[in-house]
């Protein structure tokens, strides 16, 4: 009897711990693939927000509004799972072919933003294109998709000549940087340093030079200084803060303080659902940026491991997925897709406990947010689709098979083996 694919076979069970056939037992009789999984994994992630929003909204007593954000947050939750369902079942090479478009309108969508009258100015940011009252989108959280799809067909592309200066490097970090840019100017600093580092990180594995990377870093620092230190007093505030509260966690910023207090009163099992005291107006932000450190509070150090879990197998799995890609296109935008949501989740819990500056980063799927939470549905269902394609389907013309057997592989294509070293174990291992 042959085994699964993600478990040993018969024979080889028999040298195996329990844990393995456990393994076997799960996946032969549920039949579950990585997609399952990861759909699954999104499940449960959407669960925790919308206890953790739900009692966040009913703190507000003697608030007429009280159930509004609950009810508008599960509002976006159904439109995202419509349209994670409408991506999953639309061929993703479509967007490849679309690239350029979707690129350029996020562009646009940029621009208005920052046109008086149009994007609405929300505490001194102008990050929102409010369509009424109660509907907005940031368009900054549609950019990070249009940017790792546009890398993704740039790559795919182009994949020859990732070697070289212009190809490899200047053209795509161009187009990258007027995005980056447009982010910047809102001003959101944290998702224009979050877009580059995914762009960077997917140029960098299909092939692009990286000493180029290194000597921009170097060439950009007096740039970046002046934009931190001396542009914008906030940033510089930002950064301070957090320097002092290496130092004295008492200096800390006023958010990170009520942040640290709700993370060490919920101790091991947390204060329960609904008890938490920093959401009482203590902690701004507490259903957003700051959701991580409500569910610190009322479940515990258990409910954190669990968060932690979840996102570590959705990483896992979104690898497995990008190792089972058959073209290279899917391969870099299953990467991207994959490395956007693990970073996003890295960068947001390391600023909520305080071993980060302050950035606007929320926590996928758990942070209330439509646009935040809509695109990352949406690029779940590209996610998706792109595991079922390679299921179902025959080698296609580009293959990464005939890629890395290009003469060319062994000179410029170093971190794409690396990366497929790393994505072979991941998509190996099994418990």
């Amino acid at each position: 009897m042959a085994g699964n694919k993600d478990c040993p076979t018969v024979l080889d069970r028999r040298g195996h711990s329990g844990s393995v056939w456990l393994c076997f037992i799960v996946n032969e009789r549920f039949h579950l693939k990585s997609w399952h999984i990861v759909i699954y994994v999104v499940v449960a992630l959407l669960g925790f927000s919308l206890v953790t929003v739900y009692s966040v909204d009913i703190s507000a007593f003697n608030s007429s509004n009280s159930g509004y954000r609950f009810t508008k947050h599960l509002l976006w939750i159904l439109t995202g799972g419509v349209m994670l369902a409408a991506m999953a079942n639309v061929d993703y090479h479509y967007l490849k072919k679309c690239n350029i478009p979707i690129l350029v309108a996020a562009a646009v969508l940029l621009v208005l933003v920052l046109v008086p009258g149009i994007g609405a100015k929300i505490n001194g940011a102008r990050r929102w294109l409010r369509f009424s009252q109660s509907v907005s989108i940031q368009p900054s959280e549609f950019a990070k998709l249009a940017v790792i799809i546009f890398v993704a067909a740039y790559i795919e592309k182009y994949h020859s000549r990732m070697s070289t200066v212009s190809y490899g490097f200047a053209i795509p970090l161009g187009v990258v940087m007027l995005v980056v840019g447009l982010v910047a100017k809102e001003p959101d600093f944290g998702t224009a340093a979050f877009i580059m580092m995914v762009s960077l990180t997917m140029l960098i594995v299909g092939g692009a030079r990286f000493r180029y990377v290194l000597l921009v870093a170097l060439a950009a620092t007096p740039v970046i200084y002046k934009v931190l230190f001396k542009a914008n007093s906030y940033k510089f505030a930002r950064v301070m803060d957090f320097v002092n509260s290496l130092k004295d966690p008492t200096q800390a910023h006023y958010q990170i303080k009520q942040s640290l207090i709700a993370i060490g009163s919920g101790g091991m099992t947390g204060l329960g659902l609904g008890s938490s005291k920093q959401k009482l107006y203590f902690l701004p932000e507490s259903s957003s940026d700051f959701v991580f450190t409500i569910i610190s509070e009322e479940f515990g150090f258990i409910g954190v491991v669990v968060i932690i879990s979840l996102f570590l197998l959705l990483v896992w799995q979104g690898l497995k997925i990008v190792h089972r890609t058959k073209d290279v296109f899917g391969f870099f935008l299953g990467l991207g897709i994959t490395f956007m949501f693990g970073l996003q989740a890295i960068v947001n819990i390391a600023v909520v406990s305080g071993n980060a500056p302050a950035k606007g980063i929320p926590l996928p799927f758990v942070s209330s947010g439509g646009s935040s939470l809509l695109f990352s549905m949406m690029a779940i269902g590209i996610l998706v689709n792109i595991a079922r394609k390679a299921e179902a389907s025959a080698p296609l013309v580009e293959s990464r098979e005939e890629w890395d057997s290009t003469e060319d592989a062994a000179v410029g294509r170093l971190p794409l083996r690396i990366w497929h070293s790393i994505t072979t174990r991941v998509a190996g291992f099994s418990w």
